[in-house]
């Protein structure tokens, strides 16, 4: 158990919140078979630090206020601050194709994914495939060569369609791309030096991606099973990402290092020169609800970078990452000057972060969730037409029916049983990583079931391949 380790008044009134309980921070991790954690609370000019456990299991090395964890997706959110440090400075716009900036590479030019906007590629909107994994290229410039030489003829069939929300690491890997060709620097380079620098923070790169100086040294991932005998057995996972990657969830830093981010997009900053780094009207763009931008499932809106959680009018921004056995999430409020950021080192960490939101909620501090409860129950029988294969890209799930559930077959042989509600809606709760949702939806001509959004992504349902007589 570890209690409040440091309390630092950055400016403003003195920290108003009864947050002493949050000092069970180390039995509440136990509880949910955390390893180590670091939790971060801004709130109006006063930072408040907790952290318990190792850095990796049985190593002797406790979790310290600057340990590196992974910060998974919460990356973007940086990458999407860097695109827009750019826009300020008139070197980029976020509504002009990003061909705009990047070499037309003959028959390429026409790809749909240089088609797109930074503004929907921040947003996921521009309608490109969740991932393409390339762990042989050696720069972003490579990574892109290899995906657009992937056809746009596949395209309308196994990718969704422009406009419409569908979480894209792909899209942000463009972005980052489109950062090296506006700077004649590697986006590594221009984040580390035009964003991180001015902010003063000990954020990193994770190994595996080409970089300039050795990567950062985080903390290791950890995943759990139990035995037949019911023993927990821990496994230790070294977090990396590629060149691909790194745009999208190559970051590592401290929960103490997200809330000096965060501040940029409060109201009132503190102690943070918010000018050294963006036009602060620019960064509001962030903020912005984007249209079409409809995250079911994940949040209640969209920005560049940021989803929106709870509703407009008590609006929080955030973002959650997570990576080979980790977890990360933040939360803003600008107007309320508050920032939450937990880091931790073990998959089941959604479980902690539940727990936390629910000692905040205690002591006065009600953190935006997403706000969208399940349609009442309902029978597996109105979900018969919708087993499949369902594509986004190479991401594949396959759908089918149990007498009592929604069995979808997941990559790496994965499976998640869902309980079924009306409108098409199931939901599921796989271990400790909280509640999940998805839906089918139909074709508006057809009504035939075309489309499973499900983890943010949109998946187009496959024909069926005819039967030889």
């Amino acid at each position: 158990m570890l209690g409040i380790i440091a309390e630092e008044k950055v400016s403003g009134a003195p920290f108003s919140l009864p947050l002493d309980r949050l000092g069970c921070l180390g039995s509440l991790g136990k509880e949910h078979g955390v390893v180590g954690a670091q939790l971060a609370v801004y709130h109006r000019g006063t930072l408040r630090t907790w952290e318990f456990g190792e850095e990796e299991y049985g190593g002797g090395r406790p979790v310290r206020r600057d340990s590196a964890f992974p910060y998974g997706s919460v990356t973007k959110a940086l990458t999407a601050a860097s695109v827009l440090q750019l826009v300020s400075d008139g070197d980029l716009d976020l509504n002009r194709p990003v061909r705009t900036w990047l070499d037309d590479r003959g028959a390429a030019g026409n790809h749909p994914g240089l088609g797109a906007t930074l503004r929907q590629l921040l947003s996921h909107t521009a309608g490109l495939p969740s991932d393409h994994d390339d762990g042989d290229a050696t720069s972003l410039r490579r990574w892109l060569t290899g995906f657009l030489a992937t056809g746009p003829a596949d395209a309308p069939a196994l990718w969704p369609a422009p406009g419409s929300f569908s979480y894209s690491n792909v899209g942000y890997g463009i972005a980052g791309r489109v950062v090296e060709a506006a700077t004649g620097l590697t986006w590594w380079q221009a984040v580390r030096d035009y964003l991180l620098a001015p902010l003063g923070t000990g954020i990193g790169l994770l190994p595996g991606a080409p970089q300039d100086g050795e990567p950062v040294r985080a903390v290791a991932g950890h995943t759990t099973h139990t035995t037949p005998g019911g023993d927990r057995v821990v496994h230790s996972v070294r977090c990396s990402a590629d060149a691909g990657f790194t745009p999208a969830g190559g970051l590592a830093g401290s929960a103490a290092d997200l809330v000096r981010f965060a501040q940029l997009h409060l109201d009132d900053p503190g102690d943070l020169d918010r000018d050294a780094v963006a036009d602060s009207e620019t960064l509001r763009e962030m903020a912005r609800p984007v249209a079409g931008a409809e995250p079911f499932g994940l949040a209640d809106g969209w920005g560049l970078g940021l989803g929106h959680f709870g509703p407009a009018e008590d609006r929080w921004l955030g973002h959650d990452g997570t990576l080979d056995g980790t977890t990360c999430h933040l939360r803003i409020h600008p107007k309320q000057g508050t920032v939450v950021a937990l880091t931790t080192n073990s998959a089941s960490g959604q479980g902690l972060w539940e727990a936390v939101l629910r000692e905040l909620r205690s002591a006065g501090l009600p953190v935006g969730v997403y706000s969208v409860v399940p349609p009442s129950p309902g029978s597996t029988a109105g979900f018969a037409d919708c087993a499949g294969t369902y594509r986004n890209g190479d991401l594949a799930v396959t759908v089918s029916l149990d007498d009592r559930n929604i069995l979808l077959e997941l990559p790496n042989g994965a499976r998640d049983s869902a309980a079924s509600h009306s409108d098409l809606v199931f939901s599921s709760r796989p271990g400790d990583a909280g509640v999940f949702l998805g839906r089918f939806l139909k074709d508006a001509t057809t009504g035939d079931v075309r489309v499973l959004q499900y983890s943010g992504r949109t998946l187009l349902r496959q024909p069926v391949a005819a039967q030889p007589h």
